[in-house]
């Protein structure tokens, strides 16, 4: 019996049988395989290619025990959709994003809407923003002459009046140029007050940090009330205020600089960074190794770059799957 014909739009065969080259293929059939229009004939022409040689079918199963074996940290990004996802990376019968997808509605749609698994596609909250940014994006907003907004990766704003907005989530330098009344940004569960300052805001994980970059700020948290001037920082989230501090020189406005520096951070916090630029996710699965303290600076749009450094300095494996995501481990 003939093997079914492959799927033009299914990765092109290669006269190259080397492993690497192997090895690009599977990558490519994996990315086939999560489309929205994976059909029955790609599905045929998976597992023909599967039976071409034992060197096909080891690096699809090394490549399914790569996604089986990052499953836990899906499952702490997807919650309820985690059941229903070990089928399709088991090579569902009709696999595909519409698999996923039809598993995750059994599993709860609100969970998936609100958190998609891995930053997968936009939550509801980000596509109801008035203003948004996707990863590695950046944008200015001027709202009127006395308010304007440089938006960072992955935040989103929504405008209140001309001279109020909220930050929901990200990062944005604010600059207000005289208003008569205090322009306001509300962040968390803190109102900042400005009518003629430059100052960065950053809302990330629950907490919000302040830095006044010129002028002078005030910040509003539950009955308290704090002026910052330059050169000043500050932290706040649901639960407390913190006391202001100097502000470490330029950190806070790096990102519009175009590169981002590091001295003595733990990695872990340079893997967060980098997700916050880069498409996909980078998955740090070596809690040792994310402890140590380093020191690096790259620019933005050199994230895998940033990875070779990671990977070249201080000896960390690195697994890259499909969908550009990355095992450090």
């Amino acid at each position: 019996m003939n093997a079914p014909d492959p799927d033009p739009r299914g990765p092109a065969a290669s006269a190259d049988d080397s492993d690497a080259a192997i090895g690009r293929q599977a990558d490519a059939w994996w990315a086939r395989l999560r489309g929205d229009d994976f059909t029955r004939a790609d599905a045929d022409a998976l597992r023909a290619w599967c039976a071409r040689s034992p060197a096909h079918a080891r690096a699809w199963r090394e490549l399914r025990q790569l996604w089986q074996a990052l499953d836990p940290a899906l499952q702490g990004e997807a919650q309820a959709a985690a059941p229903q996802r070990a089928a399709v990376l088991a090579f569902p019968a009709r696999p595909g994003r519409r698999a996923f997808l039809g598993g995750a509605l059994a599993a709860g749609v609100a969970v998936l809407a609100l958190r998609p698994p891995l930053g997968a596609w936009p939550s509801l909250q980000e596509l109801s923003a008035d203003y948004r940014t996707g990863t590695g994006e950046q944008r200015q907003v001027a709202l009127s002459r006395q308010l304007t907004v440089q938006m960072n990766t992955q935040t989103r704003i929504n405008v209140r009046t001309q001279e109020a907005i909220e930050l929901l989530a990200g990062e944005a330098e604010i600059v207000a140029s005289g208003a008569s009344t205090p322009v306001t940004v509300v962040a968390g569960e803190g109102r900042l007050l400005a009518q003629s300052a430059r100052f960065n805001v950053r809302h990330t994980d629950d907490a919000v940090c302040v830095t006044c970059l010129a002028g002078a700020v005030e910040v509003a948290w539950q009955h308290r009330r704090q002026t910052l001037d330059a050169g000043q920082q500050l932290v706040y989230d649901d639960k407390a205020m913190l006391a202001a501090t100097a502000a470490p020189a330029g950190e806070a406005s790096a990102w519009r600089t175009g590169a981002l520096s590091f001295a003595g951070k733990p990695l872990s916090h340079v893997v967060d960074e980098i997700n916050r630029y880069r498409p996909g996710k980078v998955l740090l699965r070596n809690a040792e190794l994310g402890r140590r303290l380093v020191r690096m600076r790259f620019s933005i749009g050199q994230t895998d770059g940033a990875l070779a450094m990671i990977r070249d300095l201080y000896g960390a494996q690195m697994t890259s799957l499909p969908g550009g995501i990355v095992l450090l481990s």
